[in-house]
């Protein structure tokens, strides 16, 4: 789009008049009225205020995501991966934070950053003070309801670990920014969408909801609880998300069920439960085996949606991470040599699959 159409789009969509832009600008209104009929450009000294003012990055104007293209976006990734290969964490996050600061206004990139932070544990008063400032931008002015939910979950998760007083009690702030379940859009569905989309919403929700329920059971158990306690309650939150996929693949889905069925397993070892331990050791290599055959990814759960497929590269390093985990704990020594088979053939399979 030619940049004085752009324009007038942006401060339509502002719902500011020439004049407005004119003031802030500190320009006169027919300087403006002839910026958006092509007749006189912005002299580039008054890009950024125009940035600022219209709410977008001074690429938005340019439109430069199109000169960025799939190219720009398919060198990140590789380079990210390359970097998570060698645990380069900081590697990744400066990436990210280098994608953000040049287009401030890709706001589905702030989740990336803030997820590297959270879950690699880049918690110094740096990493969690731009957070912060990202996380009050994206507030301001990301107008995309899951990506802004998203960010709140993070920015929860960061504040929370952080020993600084002042950052953890931000933690409370985010958590009443989400929404509440009960007053969730969930229940106006049907009002909202039709057909297709209709269908493939509501398996989203029926998910987001297992999962919620799933994360829930698991947030009661602590350390002081019995092994057998801590048993019950890891076969209850397993059994939520049997219901939903029943005994199909479930790509990445299938990664926090075989993660409560690995800690079902090594209670059960401790507690003496031995035939049950290898019951659960048997599903494990079962599910596993699974994202080996090709056959098997079609057989996939009428409840699940596309979002269970679309992360596969998250999926496979998270089984792989939990292999070794497996190799190195005591509880599965009893099954070392099932284990070692099958981490033979799963750590050979991206090789040839990627």
């Amino acid at each position: 789009m030619e940049l004085y159409r752009k324009l007038k789009k942006l401060r339509t969509a502002r719902g500011l008049t020439q004049a407005n832009a004119a003031e802030y600008l500190n320009v006169s209104p027919q300087t403006v009225s002839r910026w958006e009929r092509g007749l006189l450009s912005p002299d580039i000294s008054l890009l950024p205020k125009l940035a600022l003012l219209y709410r977008c990055s001074i690429d938005t104007l340019f439109d430069m995501e199109t000169v960025w293209g799939d190219e720009h976006r398919r060198e990140t990734e590789e380079t990210v991966n390359r970097l998570a290969a060698n645990s380069d964490w900081e590697g990744i996050y400066q990436v990210w934070l280098h994608e953000i600061e040049m287009r401030p206004d890709c706001f589905s990139d702030y989740p990336r950053v803030m997820s590297i932070v959270l879950r690699k544990s880049l918690l110094d008063d740096d990493h969690t003070e731009r957070m912060l400032s990202l996380a009050v931008y994206a507030e301001r002015n990301c107008m995309d309801d899951e990506i802004r939910n998203e960010i709140f979950r993070l920015m929860l998760g960061i504040c929370a670990k952080s020993s600084v007083p002042a950052i953890k009690e931000k933690a409370q702030y985010y958590y009443r920014k989400l929404p509440l379940l009960k007053h969730s859009r969930e229940v106006y569905c049907r009002s909202a969408l039709s057909g297709d989309e209709y269908l493939a919403q509501i398996k989203k929700n029926i998910f987001y909801l297992v999962d919620i329920c799933e994360c829930a059971i698991r947030q009661m158990i602590s350390d002081n609880m019995s092994a057998e306690e801590q048993l019950y309650y890891y076969q209850k939150a397993a059994s939520l998300y049997e219901t939903v996929l029943d005994g199909k693949y479930g790509g990445l889905y299938d990664i926090p069920l075989l993660q409560d069925y690995c800690k079902i397993a090594e209670l059960s070892e401790k507690t003496g439960q031995h035939n049950q331990a290898e019951m659960y050791i048997d599903r494990i290599i079962f599910m596993i085996k699974r994202h080996l055959s090709a056959d098997d990814k079609t057989n996939i759960s009428v409840f699940l949606s596309e979002d269970a497929f679309t992360q596969k590269q998250r999926a496979e390093n998270n089984i792989r991470w939990m292999l070794k985990f497996m190799l190195q704990n005591e509880s599965f020594i009893r099954f070392r040599d099932k284990i070692v088979q099958l981490s033979g053939k799963y750590f050979e399979y991206p090789k040839n699959n990627e």
